[in-house]
C-alpha cells in the first residue's frame, strides 16, 4: 500500500468551490435519498409534472413561429390542395409550422400529446388522491396546488377556442350547448 494520496480531479476542485460558495450538496443529497414510491399510483404526479413541463417547452417553442391574427390571407405555401385559398393568417401559420419549419409538425404532435397526458394524469391522479383519502389533514401545499391546477386546466379546457383551424372566436363551451346559445351572450 502506498502513502500517498490522489490528487482530486479538476472537476471535483471546481465542484468544491461551488458547494463552498452555494452550498448545494445539502439539498441535492436530500433529493438523491427520498424513497421511491413503492406502488405506481404516485407516479401519476409526477407524470403531470413532466407532461406539463414537456406541454411549456414545446409551447415556448411553437409560439416563436405562430401568429394569431385573424387577418384573411391567401395561402402560397408548400400543401399543394389550399393554394390560393383564403384563409386566417393563424390557419396559414399553423400550415407553415407544419410543412415548412424543421420539426415543426413533429413538435406539434408533441405539444398536442402532452396536452391529453397532462389533462389525464391530472384527472386519474386526483381521481387516486380522492379515493385513497389522501387529501385529509395536514393539507400540503402540494395538495393545494394540485386542486389549483387542475381547475385551472378545466377551466382553460372548457372556455377557448382550442385551434385556428376552427376559425372561430366563439369558445368550445359555446359550441358545446347549441340548443342554448343566449347562456353565452
Amino acid at each position: 500500500m502506498s502513502d500517498t494520496a490522489q490528487k482530486p480531479s479538476r472537476a471535483a476542485k471546481q465542484a468544491e468551490a461551488m458547494d463552498s460558495r452555494y452550498h448545494l450538496a445539502a439539498g441535492m443529497k436530500r433529493q438523491i435519498n427520498k424513497v421511491f414510491p413503492t406502488h405506481w399510483s404516485f407516479m401519476l404526479g409526477e407524470i403531470a409534472l413532466y407532461s406539463f413541463i414537456v406541454l411549456l417547452l414545446s409551447g415556448v417553442y411553437l409560439t416563436l413561429f405562430f401568429d394569431p391574427s385573424m387577418s384573411e390571407v391567401t395561402y402560397n405555401g408548400i400543401y399543394q390542395p389550399l393554394r390560393g385559398v383564403q384563409m386566417s393568417k393563424a390557419y396559414e401559420t399553423t400550415l407553415n409550422i407544419s410543412f415548412e419549419v424543421r420539426g415543426g409538425l413533429f413538435v406539434r404532435q408533441i405539444h398536442h400529446w402532452a396536452a391529453l397526458m397532462f389533462a389525464a394524469s391530472i384527472m386519474v391522479h386526483m381521481a387516486r388522491i380522492f379515493f385513497t383519502g389522501a387529501f385529509r389533514r395536514p393539507v400540503r401545499p402540494t395538495g393545494s396546488s394540485g386542486r389549483c391546477c387542475s381547475s385551472w386546466r378545466c377551466s382553460k379546457g372548457s372556455s377557448d377556442t382550442p385551434c385556428p383551424t376552427t376559425c372561430s372566436p366563439v369558445p368550445v363551451s359555446a359550441r358545446r350547448f347549441p340548443a342554448s346559445p343566449w347562456v353565452f351572450r
